[in-house]
């Protein structure tokens, strides 16, 4: 599983094609640890990165979540390999994991991370603090909120589980289906994937409403119109809490 942040070009493009060699066992074989997935991932970013021709250097970094098992017994790693274009070097950092006691960060990219703890901190003071639906609604109400100039736009989820491989879950917001942060159209298809809205509620895509027997979960308080619900075009929300 992968993110990046800062350059869009490089990373966009290395990542589809990591994506796909992987996918077809062409990067390393089924006994491979999540370690030495890692070490291929980076030295093939480091190759592909040097192959360019006449292209423009800027600074990114890439996240690689993996999983080692299956599980209770599965152990999950992440690490962020960065590339400074004004020195023309690269770092790789292993960032802890562990077995935390209650869903939290683990890093903050970019420049909407002060916007984002404004957000986390409101949650933590409500009964939802501590979750990772409040987590992922400080994030939407970040967006909303547009307290930052450099952060917009629908948010784009993926989830690497204790089976399986990572996945992509599809965002709801305003009779809308996104995915990637791309809207899309309705399709049967779409029951594919899991579906949420901004308060992390599993929804259905048919109806854009509740899953039957899915749970409501309540939210701090709404949040300016604006942000979000600006780049929607419309007002954010209807799914309501």
């Amino acid at each position: 599983m992968f993110g990046y942040c800062g350059d869009v070009l490089y990373p966009t493009l290395v990542l589809g094609q990591l994506g796909d060699l992987a996918g077809q066992s062409l990067l390393w074989d089924q006994q491979a640890t999540a370690e030495m997935r890692h070490d291929k991932i980076v030295e093939y970013l480091k190759r592909s990165f040097e192959r360019r021709h006449n292209a423009p250097d800027y600074d990114f970094i890439i996240l690689h979540g993996a999983r080692d098992g299956e599980g209770l017994r599965g152990s999950f790693y992440l690490w962020k390999t960065s590339y400074q274009a004004g020195r023309r070097t690269w770092t790789d950092q292993k960032i802890e994991v562990g077995v935390p006691l209650k869903s939290a960060v683990l890093v903050k990219l970019g420049s909407g991370d002060h916007a984002l703890d404004r957000e986390i901190n409101a949650w933590n003071a409500s009964p939802q603090g501590g979750t990772a639906r409040s987590i992922f609604s400080s994030f939407c109400d970040a967006l909303e909120k547009k307290s930052d100039p450099l952060s917009g736009g629908v948010p784009q989820i993926v989830s690497l589980n204790r089976r399986g491989g990572g996945r992509v879950i599809g965002f709801i917001a305003d009779g809308a289906h996104y995915v990637y942060g791309v809207p899309i159209q309705p399709l049967p298809e779409l029951s594919k994937i899991e579906w949420v809205d901004s308060l992390f509620q599993r929804m259905s895509p048919e109806t854009m409403t509740l899953l039957p027997n899915a749970q409501r979960h309540a939210r701090v308080e709404k949040g300016e119109k604006d942000g979000l619900a600006k780049f929607i075009g419309k007002s954010f929300g209807k799914t309501g809490s």
